[in-house]
């Protein structure tokens, strides 16, 4: 009876030492996984931080004034340009060309092909 006792408290002790066991091997691949996500999250910061000071870099208003007026073919407003608002209404349709409502289910299909 005895014997019978002592080896099951064996076969449980070793159950238990094989439950410590791979609880111990998962924890440590958790704890490298945690490690590998932190260093991400450091890199990754790091990475945003030498952005965040290249588009600093980037939107300077002198830097972009200048390719402005390098590629663009901007020019003054001159005052013809300028229009008064009772003037406009002979400028803008009342309707638009193509009646939304009215027309089948690609009202933006309908409009191209109208301008074609």
């Amino acid at each position: 009876m005895l014997r019978a006792f002592n080896a099951c408290l064996v076969v449980a002790v070793l159950c238990a030492a094989y439950v410590l066991y791979s609880l111990e091997h998962s924890i440590r691949g958790v704890e490298r996984q945690i490690t590998r996500t932190n260093a991400a999250i450091i890199n990754e910061k790091e990475t945003i931080g030498l952005l965040n000071a290249e588009w600093s870099s980037l939107i300077r208003p002198e830097r972009l004034q200048r390719l402005a007026e390098q590629h663009l073919d901007l020019r003054r407003i001159s005052p013809d340009q300028f229009v008064k608002i009772d003037e406009l209404e002979g400028r803008v349709p009342a309707e638009p060309p193509v009646k939304l409502e009215e027309q089948g289910k690609d009202a933006i299909g309908d409009i191209l092909k109208a301008m074609e």
